[in-house]
């Protein structure tokens, strides 16, 4: 019953206009970081270990940018949930499609990597509009069902179908022969949570910081011999992104232990420090130490 309320008043504040929305977001911006203080610390140290090198005052305004732009998310996921087609794709520019083009045209599965930049659910969302792919979105089943329920609604609203983590291996694996007649799939990851302790199996260095990334994805890329593309979202302004593909390896099985998983690293490195203020720093991503 709960939840069908939250969805009636999350519908009624979807309509709003965008501009009303984003002075909602300047409240909640106020609120959350002048009044409540949400996570300042996790945030402010995150960056400085990030950044050793950059000013209080430079750190100070990509913790206000970053904070801008959680909250525009958070008011844009609203309208996400209810808005039609066309304004969505009005909110996003694809770039570099061909390299899917090419891959589905040689009839091969592949499996997408990204990071959690904002807005992350357009990437998810969009991923089958953008291509002739089968899209598969792989999440971590949420433990508050009302959420898993909204997420549910909002990322499968253009065809995206997802899996549960501890199902992927197996589907995977038998894709070809149970789904041979929905054609090639594309396989989409958000890899740069933190795993959890017991289930850490490598470390690097990510921004300046020894980090564990999870090996999921180049396992199953290996094992699979399938096509690694990396996809780099940015915020371009209010309501505009763009979401660009790019080649991470597209021989995995030639490829030595960890070396995609390096690559991956690398390349959110570099999509993070094209505008720092678009990654999630909130997260407390190095909440584990390699003692």
């Amino acid at each position: 019953m709960f939840y069908y309320l939250l969805l009636g008043v999350l519908w009624m504040i979807s309509l709003l206009p965008f501009f009303v929305l984003y002075l909602i977001s300047d409240l909640l911006f106020f609120v959350g970081f002048h009044i409540v203080g949400y996570r300042k610390k996790v945030v402010y140290t995150n960056l400085r270990n990030s950044y050793p090198d950059k000013t209080e005052a430079e750190i100070h305004s990509i913790a206000i940018q970053f904070y801008k732009n959680l909250f525009d998310t958070l008011t844009e996921m609203v309208k996400l949930i209810f808005a039609s087609e066309s304004i969505v794709r009005n909110m996003c520019e694809f770039r570099n499609n061909e390299l899917l083009e090419g891959l589905h045209k040689n009839n091969s599965n592949v499996i997408i990597v990204q990071g959690h930049y904002f807005n992350w659910e357009l990437s998810l969302m969009m991923g089958s509009e953008q291509s002739k792919y089968m899209c598969y979105v792989v999440y971590k089943p949420l433990s508050d069902k009302i959420s898993e329920k909204l997420i549910f609604k909002l990322r499968k609203r253009f065809k995206t179908r997802l899996i549960a983590m501890h199902e992927t291996l197996e589907f995977m694996r038998n894709y070809n022969k149970t789904h041979a007649a929905d054609g090639p799939a594309l396989f989409q990851f958000g890899a740069d949570q933190s795993p959890m302790k017991h289930k850490i199996e490598y470390w690097t260095t990510f921004m300046n910081q020894k980090t564990p990334f999870f090996l999921g994805p180049e396992k199953l890329a290996v094992s699979l011999n399938l096509p690694v593309v990396f996809l780099d979202l940015q915020r371009i302004a209010r309501g505009k992104y763009y979401i660009e593909y790019s080649m991470l390896e597209e021989k995995p099985s030639q490829t030595s232990e960890h070396e995609i998983t390096e690559k991956y690293v690398r390349a959110i490195e570099d999509a993070i420090n094209k505008n720092p203020s678009n990654w999630l720093w909130s997260h407390k991503r190095w909440k584990h130490k390699n003692d």
